[in-house]
């Protein structure tokens, strides 16, 4: 029994020992020294798997996240106005309806790429947009909706070079590349809603000449 009885507290005592060591090395103090402190780091940084992203980028990307869902929050204003019965230019309204779409779908998908790249999305107010476009003396109000959408476009083309500058400067080539496909398809939406403001400025304000262009109109 004396001997039993040793053997127990000797056992204990080696137990005692290794939980004393295994706390050490929690404060990165005991038997495994620095190891300790990369195991059991002090605080967990919400960056700490993503060092890569920077805080700039981050920031500059939700403010284009902000401005991509301001663009659908206008176009669908847009939709909306051209969709009444007093207006009834139903094609226009498709237009407008698709491109609320997928402007949506771009504030999404950069959403989705933020959180990848562990950064932090930071939804911010939307204005109210522009609910009325009325004709002017030389512009019917297709042509004057078309000009805002075509000034949108243009602002939403130079906050993405701003993002791919701000890749840049903190060396995300990755970044660049991911902007780059967002860059060309702006560029294609530009041209679009450029040469229909032509159209329509070849149309004029008269009803009917507006009327006939959107039956015709195709997105």
């Amino acid at each position: 029994p004396g001997a039993t009885l040793y053997q127990n507290h000797r056992t204990m005592k080696q137990s005692v020992l290794a939980i004393v060591a295994l706390a050490g090395a929690v404060e990165g103090k005991g038997v495994l020294g620095e190891m300790g402190k990369n195991l059991f780091p002090e605080k967990t940084s919400s960056r700490s798997r993503h060092s890569t992203w920077h805080t700039e980028t981050e920031a500059i990307l939700n403010d284009h996240i902000a401005l991509e869902m301001a663009a659908s929050y206008q176009y669908s204003a847009m939709y909306a106005y051209f969709a009444r019965d007093t207006v009834n230019l139903k094609h226009s309204a498709e237009f407008f309806a698709e491109n609320a779409a997928e402007e949506f779908g771009h504030a999404k998908k950069l959403m989705d790429y933020q959180i990848k790249r562990g950064g932090k999305v930071v939804l911010k107010p939307l204005d109210a947009p522009v609910h009325t476009f009325e004709a002017t003396d030389d512009k019917s109000d297709a042509r004057v909706a078309f000009e805002s959408a075509l000034a949108l476009e243009k602002r939403v083309f130079d906050s993405l070079l701003a993002v791919h500058a701000m890749c840049g400067k903190h060396s995300d080539p990755q970044c660049q590349d991911h902007i780059d496909d967002y860059l060309e398809e702006q560029i294609d939406a530009i041209d679009k809603l450029a040469r229909h403001v032509a159209d329509l400025d070849r149309v004029g304000n008269d009803g009917h000449p507006v009327w006939v262009w959107d039956e015709e109109f195709s997105s």
